[in-house]
């Protein structure tokens, strides 16, 4: 399963969604699996979700949305598939920008999912 795609399928509701890793502020809310194991059975991905706006208190805002989205979710369908469960693994921390006007907040995500449907 894309778990980026089902992440992205979950939070778009609150701000466009994409794994864009450019400077595009026009895609505020980036998913990108940074890794995660996989067993034969289950995926247990682990995601960043950056909540990026052109001011870090409008970046916190949107982050509280994304946290208040995710947080301890449990057997969420999505179009790309299913998700056992969604924990938050580092929690939101904001970060500077080359472009000092800009800042995000990062936070890490543990999403299990499985590879296949169970007996």
């Amino acid at each position: 399963m894309d778990v980026e795609a089902a992440l992205c399928e979950i939070l778009e509701g609150i701000a466009p969604t994409g794994t864009a890793t450019d400077e595009d502020l026009s895609i505020p809310i980036r998913v990108n699996r940074t890794g995660g194991p996989t067993r034969s059975f289950e995926d247990q991905a682990v995601v960043e979700v950056t909540a990026w706006r052109e001011t870090r208190a409008d970046s916190v805002t949107l982050n509280r949305r994304i946290v208040a989205a995710l947080n301890d979710q449990r057997a969420i369908f999505t179009s790309v598939g299913f998700i056992d469960k969604i924990t938050n693994f580092v929690s939101p921390v904001p970060m500077p920008d080359l472009n000092p006007d800009v800042r995000k907040v990062i936070s890490s995500w543990t999403v299990v999912s499985r590879l296949q449907e169970l007996p």
